[in-house]
């Protein structure tokens, strides 16, 4: 169960990745050394610039057929399953008559799974059971124009396997339909385009095609068993349905005996597009595969004008003069819909590395241009008009400035070029001293004054000042021989402790350990904060010896038990010795116990009965507290 929420926690915290993946669908066939084992096979065909390219692992989840397997509504997913990628091809595409070959590359990545259905409950199999499969890198995004943006839905490809169980044996086992290569991903403007989608089925059923809507997943709940993943459709764009999910004269269909699609497309753009495979024995469905394809239509004979100038900001440039140390941002502002051309900057001529979108930020000198190819899916390219960048010298740069404690002595500041003004707080001429800018985060600065071009370098540093950390805590602790005591810092500090020597402590970095001291000890604790400062205290633990206490004493002139003895208290000196009556006025009270209470007070004999004592030995010990019985 940690799994399945573990992956389902994955699939709600995804971003929106666009739309890398053209193409899926989920296959599944008995294997054949077992008797409840089924090979599982995902098909995605990958745009060669999507991050799901170089995925070596996809999840899968099985969930019960609860009946309602082509409709929306809550599916249970009682379990899930890795998939490991064993290919990935470059598919060769068909060329486009409108413009040559096609200039978008896709990839094929196969995914293959084994699954044992032998330990699984019979009633949740036994109505057969559906593969779905969802990619965790993110949500589809933005780009099909056939349905409305969101970007919080993302595709759940599904195929449903029939898994009839009789006593626990599997008594048929069927494949589903197969899917052939697809090498169709973009089709022309005004053209009449066939494209067969290739199926077959190994267990010789009837195989019908239809155009369908994709599912999505619109959320997920986690009762105490399973995982119920909320299915719904995506919701169509004005102007098209399941039946019309893309304009053209005439529109998409697809021949739901040979698995043919024809369409004249009207209009250029990306569509998504859901086809279901189903097979059928003797007259009734038995399984579904949906087949999930995006097309591009693009338009590569429609002549274009294009807006060739480099920007800063909001002005066209041609030259460009920065000064040392600083950066800009060069663009282009021509705007194209999906998909989206490739993007090249040179700089003198070179091609720079990485430098692949449609900004770039400059430091550097040279000559930039922007080569822009594969337009709206077509050969289609041009160059950018060139910019001329100069770099002039006078800027300022400063060392950096490690945290430091604010017990730390002044420290000089380093920066270039010299005859520069350091500024900030706690700055004095070049100095920097941390107790007078006090704790917390600090911007110096370091300002050269420069010529007409570069009329002013300013450089700053942050330098984060950390005050030194405070142990609260006790001087003085006392206790029993080897009787365990807390050594009790107030820890509400985020810091690190370590205590020595270690003598009789459970552990050095507790901020609160225990000592079970045998002799008298003084600790050092050292608290170093996550900057490095450091803050320490001094507690010394004494060992009070034991004293006994009667409960019971006889002040009747008989010469034994006279007055209340309390043994070993002639070690504390300055102990406190109190006695209550009932009513708990202090009849008796002693600092130090040279004279033992005898039973009197101010010459007045007490009465017989019962009193309370409270007997403090040291200033820091723990109080006594007790009764004691006056007997005459």
């Amino acid at each position: 169960m940690k799994l399945i929420q573990t992956i389902a926690l994955l699939m709600l915290c995804t971003n929106a990745i666009g739309s890398g993946i053209l193409g899926a669908h989920l296959e599944c066939k008995p294997h054949s050394n077992t008797i409840s084992g089924y090979i599982i096979t995902l098909s995605l065909y990958v745009d060669g610039a999507s991050e799901e390219l170089d995925d070596t692992i996809q999840h899968g989840f099985v969930v019960k057929n609860d009946m309602h397997w082509e409709t929306e509504g809550i599916w249970r997913c009682f379990s899930t399953f890795g998939m490991r990628r064993i290919s990935s091809t470059k598919v060769q595409q068909d060329p486009v008559r409108c413009g040559g070959a096609s200039t978008r590359e896709v990839f094929l990545n196969i995914y293959e799974a084994y699954i044992d259905f032998s330990g699984v409950d019979e009633s949740v199999v036994s109505n057969g059971c559906v593969l779905a499969w969802h990619s965790l890198l993110g949500y589809r995004g933005k780009g099909d124009k056939n349905f409305v943006e969101s970007s919080n839905l993302a595709e759940w490809v599904t195929t449903f396997i029939p898994l009839p169980v009789v006593d626990r044996i599997f008594s048929t086992k069927k494949s589903s339909p197969t899917i052939g290569a697809i090498n169709n991903f973009i089709v022309c403007k005004d053209e009449l385009t066939e494209i067969k989608i290739p199926a077959a089925d190994v267990d010789g059923d009837e195989i019908k095609y239809r155009l369908s809507t994709p599912y999505a997943i619109t959320d997920i709940e986690f009762p105490e068993t399973d995982l119920n993943i909320r299915v719904g459709h995506w919701a169509w764009a004005d102007g098209y349905s399941e039946q019309n999910p893309m304009q053209g004269n005439p529109g998409l269909t697809i021949n739901e005996n040979n698995g043919e699609i024809r369409v004249k497309p009207t209009e250029v753009g990306q569509y998504f597009i859901g086809i279901s495979v189903d097979e059928y024995r003797n007259g009734t469905k038995t399984g579904t595969v949906n087949f999930y394809y995006t097309l591009t239509v693009v338009n590569c004979n429609e002549q274009q004008i294009f807006d060739k100038d480099i920007y800063k900001d909001t002005t066209s440039i041609q030259t460009l003069t920065l000064c040392q140390g600083s950066e800009a941002t060069l663009t282009s502002k021509q705007t194209f819909p999906d998909p989206q051309p490739e993007f090249q900057w040179t700089k003198n001529g070179k091609t720079i590395w990485g430098a692949n979108a449609q900004s770039i930020t400059i430091k550097e000198e040279g000559e930039y241009q922007l080569l822009t190819s594969k337009i709206d899916g077509c050969p289609d390219s041009f160059e950018s008009e060139t910019v001329r960048v100069t770099i002039m010298s006078s800027s300022a740069e400063m060392d950096s400035i490690p945290p430091i404690c604010d017990t730390t002595l002044p420290i000089t500041l380093h920066a270039i070029p010299p005859g520069g003004t350091f500024a900030g707080a706690g700055v004095t001429g070049s100095t920097f001293d941390p107790k007078i800018a006090g704790e917390g985060k600090h911007e110096i600065q370091y300002v050269i004054e420069g010529s007409e071009a570069c009329p002013t370098s300013v450089t700053e540093r942050e330098v984060i000042v950390s005050r030194s950390p405070t142990v609260d805590l006790v001087d003085v602790l006392y206790t029993s021989r080897d009787k365990p005591i807390s050594i009790g810092v107030k820890d509400s500090l985020n810091v690190a402790y370590r205590w020595t020597p270690p003598d009789y402590l459970n552990d050095v970095t507790y901020a609160n350990p225990t000592s079970t001291p045998s002799r008298g000890i003084t600790y050092m604790v050292t608290a170093t904060n996550a900057y490095g400062c450091v803050g320490r205290r001094e507690v010394k633990v004494k060992i009070v010896e034991s004293i006994l206490i009667p409960d019971a004493f006889t002040p009747n002139s008989d010469g034994i038990n006279e007055t209340w003895e309390l043994k070993g208290i002639e070690g504390y000196p300055k102990c406190r010795v109190t006695i209550y009556n009932r009513w708990g006025e202090a009849i008796f009270h002693s600092t130090g116990y040279q004279n033992a209470f005898d039973g009197t007070v101010a010459g007045a004999l007490q009465m017989p009965g019962v009193y309370a004592y409270k007997i403090r030995l040291t200033e820091n010990s723990p109080e006594l507290t007790g009764a004691l019985t006056l007997i005459r």
